[in-house]
């Protein structure tokens, strides 16, 4: 049986998110994209340096399935965090009751966030100091440049222009952009991006479905290890064909499980797959824009194409 830590960050979701998530203000259009160099990290999750109140800085990981940011417990008590309520949080395994401390200025690049509330998980479970979570991407936009190791964070209003872009829309779900007309071997399904998570997940309905189609793949037991530190037990196997919008992605890594950011999203009926960091880094660029509910993929210039990766891409005509 394998053992996955890769998907370390994945989907940490909060019954509510916090207050002032929801009143803060967007940046400034007028502002310069905040741009930082990530930081390669053990599991291949992308990181950036992220400062607290003017100290630091530290590597958090930048998580696109979580609802919160988070911090570790070692860097909350090493910089005296004001501890505040205890919440519910959603992992891979389940639902655990957590503390929060008060995060009173959260920097990186050229963008604050005042008055997060993050919830305090263990380092050794997070893998990096802490997770930056949606509420730190608030109606902006996220470009990761997997080229050039770059990633910039702007406004939604300034966008990524460029003519062989693929633009698939999406849809909101508690907070979730998923990506409208996509499908794995030939089965319609919801996709969520995970830039928390290194392997991709797909729930039992996915699999259930595949299975019937007679297009699921060979499967072998794996194990994988939650931000919460509890395992949770799936079926890996290599995806033929996952399509999004015109891209077509080939031979991805998928594990199959009854996890809980499915039933939280009330996705577990539905077929569903948690898109990772790993399948999206098969790109030049991925821009997501949470503001606009668009996500554009970039595929690689002709000459550096990993055909064993991609599939035939379909444009439209016009």
């Amino acid at each position: 049986m394998g053992r996955l830590r890769a998907a370390l960050g994945i989907a940490v979701a909060i019954a509510a998110p916090p207050l002032a998530a929801q009143n803060r203000p967007a940046l400034s259009p007028d502002e310069p994209p905040a741009v930082v160099r990530t930081v390669p990290s053990p599991d291949s999750r992308i990181t950036i340096p992220i400062q607290i109140d003017g100290k630091g800085p530290w590597n958090f990981v930048v998580d696109t399935g979580s609802q919160r940011t988070v911090i570790s417990r070692a860097l909350a008590d090493r910089l005296a965090l004001p501890v505040r309520d205890r919440v519910t949080v959603v992992s891979m395994t389940g639902r655990a009751e957590v503390e929060t401390v008060a995060v009173p200025r959260l920097g990186f690049g050229q963008t604050v966030v005042d008055d997060i509330e993050a919830p305090v998980l263990e380092g050794e479970n997070l893998g990096a100091a802490g997770l930056l979570g949606l509420d730190g991407l608030h109606a902006k936009r996220l470009l990761l440049n997997f080229r050039t190791g770059r990633m910039e964070i702007s406004t939604s209003k300034q966008r990524w222009r460029d003519p062989n872009a693929i633009i698939v829309e999406a849809r909101r779900r508690k907070g979730q952009l998923i990506l409208l007309d996509s499908e794995v071997n030939g089965t319609n399904v919801a996709i969520i991006l995970d830039t928390g998570t290194s392997i991709s997940v797909g729930n039992i309905a996915l699999m259930n479905k595949l299975m019937r189609k007679k297009k699921a793949p060979p499967l072998s037991q794996v194990t994988l290890t939650s931000v919460t530190g509890e395992t949770l037990v799936g079926q890996l196997g290599l995806i033929d064909r996952i399509r999004m919008g015109q891209a077509t992605l080939k031979d991805t890594p998928v594990m199959f499980a009854d996890a809980q950011p499915f039933k939280e999203l009330d996705l577990q009926n539905k077929p569903t797959l948690l898109l990772g960091i790993d399948a999206l880094k098969v790109f030049d660029r991925v821009a997501i824009d949470f503001g606009r509910g668009k996500v554009d993929f970039l595929l690689p210039d002709t000459g550096l194409l990993d055909r064993t990766r991609f599939a035939a891409t379909r444009r439209a005509a016009g």
